[in-house]
């Protein structure tokens, strides 16, 4: 049994057809990112261009679905295309290990039916959604999910409409004064966060991009990767039907 079958009771085979001819754009492999991807890959979507410069580390394994312990530092985009291609051997899958800053995001965007827009970075996130936004793309982002535990306090809504979430606000503050208005789903919860901690001076995996460290921000399983899965089933019910016209007109 082919591991496409239970996907096509649901789908249908046009539908798996269509899956098959889709292109998704992936920014950002992290808790939520990683998890959109390897869904994605599951439901049969062709081809996949999967984002990010950062590699594995010990204390992602909490949250990265497709990482075990025999991958800490590996690039991440490599071991999800390694991960990918063990499911489905025909899927075209590129992995760029790339880190996109806060003024060159644009030069970022592949050419791809739609773009999930996954990076916990400020500064590349908001340059990635307005020069998507500029673009006239289909894509859809994720805001706030570290520090959260309950999966049942996400909401997938517009991002304008976002709420309870710092980070949301944050973006669309961002973006109104960067001229951007269009509108764009997002993912994002309404559940206080959990303070991050100060990282010890010296620590061990303090550098999350170049030329920054964070203090340590608590996660678990459950938020990041349930943001992820809320994510790839918006781009899978698009692909197979939902606002069809919109998406070929934004894809071209």
């Amino acid at each position: 049994m082919s591991f496409r079958e239970r996907t096509a009771i649901i789908a249908g085979e046009a539908g798996m057809e269509a899956l098959e001819k889709a292109s998704v754009a992936v920014y950002g492999l992290g808790g939520v990112g990683g998890a959109a991807a390897m869904d994605l890959v599951r439901a049969g979507i062709g081809r996949i261009v999967a984002m990010d410069f950062d590699r594995v580390q010990e204390s992602n394994l909490n949250r990265l679905c497709f990482a075990y312990l025999e991958d800490v530092g590996l690039p991440k985009a490599a071991v999800f295309a390694r991960r990918a291609l063990s499911i489905n051997p025909g899927i075209a899958v590129e992995a760029r290990e790339t880190f996109m800053s806060g003024v060159d995001a644009a030069a970022f965007i592949v050419n791809c039916d739609i773009h999930l827009d996954c990076i916990d970075a400020l500064n590349p996130k908001i340059s990635l959604l307005a020069a998507l936004a500029e673009g006239g793309a289909t894509f859809a982002s994720s805001l706030g999910t570290a520090g959260r535990l309950d999966p049942g306090r996400l909401r997938l809504g517009t991002v304008w409409e976002s709420h309870g979430c710092p980070l949301a606000r944050e973006v669309r503050n961002r973006l109104r004064r960067r001229g951007v208005t269009a509108d764009f789903p997002a993912v994002w919860s309404d559940e206080e966060a959990a303070r991050p901690r100060p990282r010890p001076e010296g620590a061990a995996e303090a550098q999350t991009a170049p030329g920054r460290v964070r203090n340590i921000m608590g996660s678990s399983p459950c938020v990041p990767q349930a943001a992820g899965h809320l994510l790839a089933a918006w781009a899978i019910r698009l692909i197979l039907g939902q606002d069809s016209e919109r998406l070929h007109e934004q894809s071209n």
